[in-house]
Formats: structure tokens, C-alpha cells, sequence
């Protein structure tokens, strides 16, 4: 998974209605495989946040923070 996949990922798991993230967290979600997972792909970004230059991490974190103060389900970095 590239950068630009995760962060895509991560942006539209932000963005789904809050019964659709506990429906996942109890029962999986099939898409995973084929689509790739959300959680992964945060769990990249943070990574690269951490190699990336001063400047480079402080604008990905601040798009990140953006992205994360919508994100309220289960498995979120709120929920």
C-alpha cells in the first residue's frame, strides 16, 4: 500500500456513517481484502509522518488531525 492508497482509505473510513464502523468492528468487514484496510493504512501514515521532513510531517498531521476530528467509531483514534 502506497501513501496516497492509505490516506485515500483512511478519508473515506472517516467519512462513513457511524452504524457502518459497528458493523464492521462486530461482524468484519469483507471488503478488507480486496480494498484494503483503513486501519493499516492510518497505522502507515503514522509512520510516515515520522520519517517525513519537519515541514512535510506538519502538513500531513495537520490534513490527519483534520480527518480524525470526524472520526468517532470504533477502531478510530476517538473511538
Amino acid at each position: 500500500m502506497d501513501v496516497g492508497a492509505a490516506l485515500c482509505l483512511w478519508k473515506n473510513h472517516v467519512h462513513r456513517p457511524e452504524r457502518e464502523l459497528w458493523h464492521d468492528d462486530e461482524f468484519g468487514n469483507v471488503h478488507l481484502y480486496c480494498c484494503g484496510n483503513s486501519l493499516e493504512g492510518r497505522a502507515l501514515l503514522d509512520g510516515v509522518m515520522q520519517a517525513m521532513s519537519q515541514r512535510g510531517a506538519r502538513e500531513l498531521r495537520k490534513v490527519m488531525e483534520d480527518l480524525d476530528s470526524t472520526c468517532s467509531g470504533p477502531g478510530g483514534p476517538t473511538g
